[in-house]
C-alpha cells in the first residue's frame, strides 16, 4: 500500500510539472551598426544585414527563433524578404530552422556541411531527430565566398578543420568591420569543456583563431556571450595558448592533473564566463591528450 501511495505522489508531482507554464526564451534584436542586426535567443545569438535587395540571415538557430524573427522582420522591414541564409556550421542549436525562410532564400553553408549532418545525424535514432529540421545548403564553397546584395558585401571563410566542427564558416561584414564565429570564437568566456575532449588538437583552434585576428574588423559579435573587439578575440587564443603550454610545463616537472588543477594555472581567466564550470575540465582534457603524446 505504501509503495503504490509513493508512486501516485510521484506520479501526480511529475504531471503536475509537466503542466507547468515554461518561462518564454529570452529574445532581443539589437542594432551592431549601420544595417547590421543582432539577434538573440536565450543563450544563443545570429545576425542579419537589412539591404535594398533584402536581407541576409546567418544562423536560423531554430524553428522557434525562425519562425518569431519572420514575423518580426515583415514588421519592422516591411516588404524585404530574406534572400540568403548563411550557416555557421551544421550543429542543430544554431542551423535548424532554415526552412522558414527557405521560400526565398538560399541556402549557404561551407562544402563540407553535408557530409557532417549526415555523420552527426546517423549515429543513432536520438540524433536523427535532433538533427531533423537542419536543411541541407542549396550551395557551398571552399575556401571563402562573397555575397553581395543590394550594394552591401558578406565574406564567408572557412577558417579550417578543427575538432569541433570541420564545416566552420566565419561571417565577415567587410563595410561594418564586424565578424561573426560560433562556438570556437568567444568573448571573456572560458571555452566549452566538450572543445577540447577526445584529443582534439589545442593547434586547430589556435589557426582558426589567427584567421579570424587577419581580418580588419573592430566588432566580434560570437554565436554565445556577449560581443567584444579584436582584442578579445587575441585572448581566446592566447587562453588555448597559454594552456598547452603551461600543461606542457606541469607534465615535464611530473605533476600530476589534480596538482595542476589545484595550482590554478589559469587563474588570470577566473573572471571570465563559465571559467568556474569549464577551465578544470579543460586542463584535464589537455593533460590527457599532452601525456598519450
Amino acid at each position: 500500500m505504501l509503495t503504490r501511495l509513493v508512486t501516485v505522489l510521484l506520479l501526480t508531482s511529475t504531471i503536475a510539472y509537466a503542466q507547468q507554464p515554461q518561462s518564454p526564451p529570452t529574445r532581443s534584436i539589437t542594432r551592431i551598426t549601420g544595417d547590421l542586426y543582432r539577434v538573440q535567443n536565450n543563450d544563443h545569438y545570429t545576425l542579419f544585414l537589412v539591404t535594398s535587395g533584402g536581407i541576409i540571415l546567418t544562423d536560423p538557430i531554430n524553428v522557434d527563433l525562425a519562425n518569431w524573427l519572420k514575423g518580426e522582420l515583415a514588421t519592422r522591414f516591411p516588404g524585404a524578404q530574406v534572400r540568403y541564409v548563411l550557416y555557421s556550421h551544421h550543429h542543430q542549436d544554431h542551423a535548424s530552422g532554415a526552412a522558414v525562410f527557405n521560400d526565398t532564400a538560399e541556402l549557404v553553408a561551407h562544402e563540407n556541411f553535408a557530409a557532417a549532418l549526415k555523420a552527426a545525424a546517423g549515429q543513432n535514432d536520438a540524433a536523427a531527430k535532433r538533427f531533423a529540421a537542419v536543411v541541407p545548403p542549396e550551395s557551398t564553397y571552399s575556401r571563402e565566398r562573397t555575397i553581395t546584395l543590394g550594394g552591401k558585401t558578406v565574406r564567408l571563410i572557412h577558417p579550417g578543420r578543427t575538432a569541433h566542427a570541420a564545416d566552420f564558416t566565419v561571417l565577415y561584414f567587410p563595410a561594418e568591420r564586424v565578424v561573426f564565429g560560433v562556438d570556437f570564437m568567444s568573448v571573456k568566456m572560458v571555452p566549452g569543456s566538450n572543445t577540447l575532449a577526445n584529443g582534439a588538437p589545442i593547434s586547430e583552434y589556435v589557426d582558426a583563431l589567427k584567421m579570424v585576428e587577419s581580418l580588419d574588423f573592430m566588432t566580434a559579435a560570437p554565436g554565445h556571450g556577449p560581443i567584444g573587439t579584436k582584442a578579445d578575440i587575441v585572448a581566446h587564443r592566447q587562453y588555448f595558448e597559454n594552456l598547452a603550454r603551461r600543461v606542457v610545463e606541469g607534465i615535464k616537472a611530473g605533476r600530476t592533473l589534480e596538482q595542476l588543477q589545484a595550482a590554478r594555472i589559469m587563474n588570470e581567466y577566473r573572471d571570465w564566463i563559465e571559467y568556474d564550470e569549464d577551465n578544470d575540465i579543460n586542463i584535464a582534457n589537455v593533460y590527457k591528450t599532452l601525456s598519450a603524446r
